[in-house]
């Protein structure tokens, strides 16, 4: 397989991983709005996505070296919108991953208290938001990559 095929592949996961992560975060979100009886396997959902995102993060340094090879100098070339557009989304997902790592966490040390569950909830909640905006602008960028590399 060659570096540039690897690399779509790679890429590929990291996109969808990424969505199957942030749909998973969903359910102790949602779980955890019932103020005194959250649903059962809420914990362990935040952490298994937690634990996703965890690897998605992973898979996205792991990739970074290439895109920075086979990508990004045609995006500074061609689309300096969608280069700076991936260089905000780096950041945003970090914020994500440490508010999704964080609400598990939470959940995990306080969930058994009232305000630890919703603390829990908000930062799990606010990790869903922010990685919505950066899965749209990893699939825009992506888009607009392999418009120009295509």
């Amino acid at each position: 397989m060659s570096t540039l095929a690897w690399f779509a592949l790679l890429e590929r996961m990291h996109g969808h991983l990424a969505w199957l992560g942030l749909v998973l975060l969903l359910h102790p979100v949602v779980s955890l709005s019932a103020a005194k009886n959250p649903r059962p396997y809420a914990r362990f959902t935040a952490e298994l996505a937690a634990g996703l995102l965890t690897v998605v993060t992973v898979v996205g340094w792991w990739i970074y070296p290439d895109y920075r090879v086979l990508v990004k100098p045609d995006l500074l070339r061609e689309n300096t919108a969608a280069l700076w557009a991936f260089e905000a989304k780096e950041h945003l997902a970090w914020m994500s991953w440490l508010l999704a790592v964080a609400g598990a966490v939470v959940l995990r040390s306080v969930g058994h208290l009232s305000e630890g569950r919703q603390l829990a909830r908000t930062l799990l909640a606010l990790a869903v938001g922010v990685g919505v905006l950066v899965g749209a602008i990893g699939t825009w960028v992506a888009a607009t990559g392999q418009a120009v590399a295509g």
